[in-house]
């Protein structure tokens, strides 16, 4: 049943017309009307309504958010003759004041219906006064705010009435609208946040990130000259972080880009190896410790380049233990990694052996100590000279963080390789897809950090070596790195994004939030990754990038209110930037194989397996594998990308 009435004080009637722009029906039902009658008491023209605008919003608000499934109600404001502002004379003193205020305003004459659709008429004349009520409010002092009857019919066409029973100013007129003007949040008003924006000038073609929230969802893409120059990904855990990942990895496999991804959970790694297009599978080379043949890193094997490499190495271990770091500690393995790099065919897990071994030693230094006799030749010499308890009390620090790495077999296995199938400059000549699983519920965390720092580090050396190809031989290859914050040890991290984007190499770098990065490393991050992506982010850091934005353009509580899997696109479009876009992200593309296939295709292609690395330091060491014991290693329990041990 329908059920209408108009709002009713009184009014007198200026002269003065206003025309009506809308002709026609308004569709409403029309399945009966009410007779009851209930009118107010006459008041003054000069009255004015009280107006607590945000309590009568917020009570008008809820009366229609009230109304239940199948039914529906209304609030129709019709504005009639002008009301002009007059100046007020003859008026007693002490009326003047309310008088001017009154009639001092522009107004209008109104009329005010509230109509309801109900399934019976007692719930129809329910909800009509539940909003009458709401607007009993607005009552002041010699004016009564009261309903009266009318016909559903003029709420249908929306009509002009025979006479104008309210005669109302502008400020008498705003609380009647219930516009959402008072603080959220408000009943039955969605919430303005996140506030949605539109596609803009984003390409849809490129390296797709997602889809737009608006413009009919259409793909949101960055180019891949734009995407040299970074990508910034920032949200909790969660809310689809490493889906977008996923898809930025999979969409530059796809475009026969050299790829690194560099994982700390396995997840994303078995998400990407499992999608890998057919065409481009035999590419793929998958660094899981976990592996029967585990793929090598080794920055040992090239005495063309053994300072810089050395160099390297002694950075990353100078940046894991920096807390622990003495200058014995950091002169030792220097003289180490100087030695082993020099003879040209050594690698990281044979540093125990140089320093414990006398017959190892002196293969090694007896060449070394004559080529460099006032540098390696000196340390070599004093070490020689030192007892062996005190040889045993220099090395003892330095043999504990190696011992993070070499007393797992997994780790011992990549980085004793002397000479590993698979080379990293082949990423970027032959635009192989390197997959590096750091599972830290495996390796360990500091383990896991040691491998990711060594794999960024090495990645870094062969960005710096593309200087010596010819621009037009660089062909573009993209990086991607999870919780970036544990293994960025690449000293100036502006320079280095700087370099890499001349070099044709574009990072993304993942995190949670910014409290993770160091305010050097953060603010080298935030100048120089130039597009970002961010998820549903902290107050404090919805915060600061609120204010790094145009004042308006996203606030605080947008960056706070976004949902799982929706984010903002703040990027560059032809190297200029362009205004944010909300963002959805899409969901990964179905599995092409199976995990255990894509490892097991790795490891035939690319791995080494432990008992052959084993079996030659044995014979460096001058051990036969009998006096080691010959027996089959068991390989430790591991959990798969995505499955369990």
């Amino acid at each position: 049943m329908d059920y209408s009435w108009w709002l009713k004080t009184s009014s007198t009637s200026p002269e003065g017309r206003f025309r009506r722009d809308r002709h026609g029906p308004i569709p409403w039902p029309q399945t009966g009307r009410s007779t009851v009658h209930q009118q107010g008491s006459p008041c003054p023209s000069t009255r004015r309504l009280a107006c607590p605008l945000a309590a009568t919003t917020r009570s008008v608000l809820a009366a229609l958010a009230s109304t239940g499934s199948g039914e529906r109600t209304s609030i129709q404001v019709v504005l009639g003759p002008r009301l002009r502002p007059r100046q007020v004379r003859d008026v007693d003193v002490q009326q003047r004041a309310l008088v001017t205020r009154k009639l001092g305003e522009h107004g209008f004459g109104c009329a005010v219906r509230l109509s309801a659709s109900a399934g019976d008429l007692p719930a129809a004349e329910s909800l009509v006064r539940s909003i009458g009520a709401a607007l009993s409010g607005l009552t002041a002092p010699g004016v009564r705010v009261g309903l009266v009857a009318t016909s559903t019919h003029s709420v249908a066409r929306a009509a002009s009435p025979w006479f104008w029973p309210l005669w109302l100013s502008v400020s008498d007129l705003v609380p009647l609208l219930a516009w959402p003007t008072a603080p959220l949040p408000l009943l039955g008003v969605p919430s303005p946040h996140p506030r949605p924006l539109p596609a803009g000038s984003y390409p849809a073609r490129g390296t797709v990130l997602g889809r737009s929230t608006e413009d009919g969802g259409r793909p949101l893409a960055l180019s891949p000259k734009d995407r040299l120059r970074h990508l910034h990904v920032l949200g909790p855990s969660g809310v689809g972080k490493s889906t977008l990942l996923a898809n930025l990895a999979l969409g530059d496999i796809a475009a026969g880009h050299g790829v690194i991804v560099i994982d700390p959970k396995g997840d994303l790694v078995g998400d990407i190896a499992t999608r890998v297009p057919p065409d481009r599978q035999r590419d793929v080379v998958i660094l899981d410790p976990g592996s029967e043949a585990v793929v090598g890193l080794n920055a040992l094997d090239d005495p063309a380049d053994a300072d810089r490499m050395a160099d390297v190495l002694l950075g990353v271990f100078h940046d894991l233990y920096a807390d622990a770091w003495g200058p014995r500690t950091h002169d030792i393995l220097h003289a180490c990694l100087l030695s082993l790099a020099r003879r040209g065919d050594a690698s990281l897990a044979m540093v125990p052996l140089l320093l414990t071994n006398p017959g190892f030693q002196r293969s090694v230094t007896g060449r070394v100590a004559a080529a460099d006799p006032m540098g390696l030749g000196s340390f070599w010499a004093w070490y020689e000279a030192i007892s062996e308890g005190e040889r045993q009390q220099a090395i003892a620090p330095l043999m504990n963080k190696l011992r993070q790495v070499l007393l797992r077999p997994g780790l011992r296995a990549i980085v004793g390789q002397r000479h590993p199938k698979f080379r990293l400059r082949q990423v970027f000549a032959e635009r192989k897809i390197l997959l590096v699983n750091l599972a830290k519920g495996t390796l360990g965390g500091e383990a896991a950090r040691l491998l990711g720092c060594l794999a960024v580090a090495l990645v870094w050396q062969e960005i710096l070596g593309r200087s010596r190809d010819p621009a037009t031989a660089r062909r573009p290859v993209f990086v991607h790195i999870d919780e970036a914050q544990d293994y960025l040890a690449l000293g100036d991290l502006g320079e280095a994004l700087a370099q890499a984007r001349g070099l044709g190499v574009g990072f993304t770098l993942a995190h949670q939030h910014l409290g993770q990065f160091t305010p050097a490393l953060r603010a080298a991050v935030v100048a120089n990754a130039q597009s970002r992506v961010t998820f549903r982010l902290s107050p404090e850091d919805a915060a600061v990038l609120a204010r790094t934005l145009p004042r308006g353009e996203l606030a605080t509580e947008d960056y706070r209110a976004l949902p799982a899997y929706q984010a903002y696109l703040h990027g560059l479009v032809n190297g200029q930037l362009a205004a944010p876009a909300s963002l959805r992200t899409m969901p990964l593309p179905v599995a092409r194989r199976g995990l255990d296939t894509a490892l097991e295709a790795s490891a035939a292609r690319w791995g080494t397996s432990l008992d052959a690395v084993e079996r030659d330091l044995l014979e460096l060491s001058g051990i036969s594998p009998a006096e080691a014991g010959d027996a089959p290693r068991e390989r430790p329990g591991r959990v798969r990308p995505g499955g369990s041990s």
